[in-house]
């Protein structure tokens, strides 16, 4: 019968058993003491958090004071937009205010307009409202369409090409044609 021998740790088998016990007792204690999310930043003490305990990338604007962080390079300049031309019209007909470029053409008859804006209009889309300029009275509706005989218009007296816009503004009640003062203005 061949005797057991009695086992015998070393002492750096002891050591490191020691070790091993304390490091797993400190992080379980604290793991049952601490209640989750009870460390804040009332109990962090002033520098603590260093840029080297931050993760990269992981703080946003947000987290910065307004002018704390720096502007960066200005970038290039964006494409154009797609522009607006406008012009008040009183209700004579003559142009009161405008962005540039457009013109009377004709005043075929009462309540009829039509201005020149000196490049084509197709496919744009053409506003057209009421004005007070020196007429605070009553008034109907006021449409707008692009001249040339396209889908986009009609058929105008002058001027019949898509450069024109004919206007018509209407009294109250929207029976009759009646000269006042328009806004009209292309976008696109």
């Amino acid at each position: 019968m061949t005797r057991l021998r009695r086992f015998q740790p070393t002492p750096s088998l002891v050591v490191a058993c020691l070790a091993l016990a304390v490091a797993l007792g400190g992080t379980g204690y604290a793991a049952i003491a601490i209640p989750r999310n009870s460390v804040g930043a009332v109990q962090l003490k002033d520098n603590a958090v260093t840029a080297a305990k931050v993760k990269n990338f992981s703080l946003v604007r947000q987290d910065f004071r307004p002018g704390q962080l720096p502007a960066g390079a200005r970038g290039p300049a964006g494409p154009a937009g797609p522009g607006a031309r406008w012009a008040l019209v009183r209700a004579d007909g003559t142009i009161v205010a405008q962005s540039g470029g457009i013109s009377p053409t004709a005043k075929p008859s009462a309540g009829a307009y039509i201005l020149d804006f000196g490049s084509t209009l197709a496919g744009k889309l053409v506003i057209a409202s009421s004005a007070n300029t020196a007429d605070l009275g009553d008034r109907g509706t006021v449409s707008a369409g692009i001249c040339g005989g396209t889908n986009e218009g009609s058929t105008c007296p002058n001027g019949n090409d898509t450069n024109h816009v004919r206007v018509i503004t209407r009294q109250a009640g929207d029976t009759t044609a009646g000269d006042h003062p328009f806004y009209i203005a292309v976008i696109g």
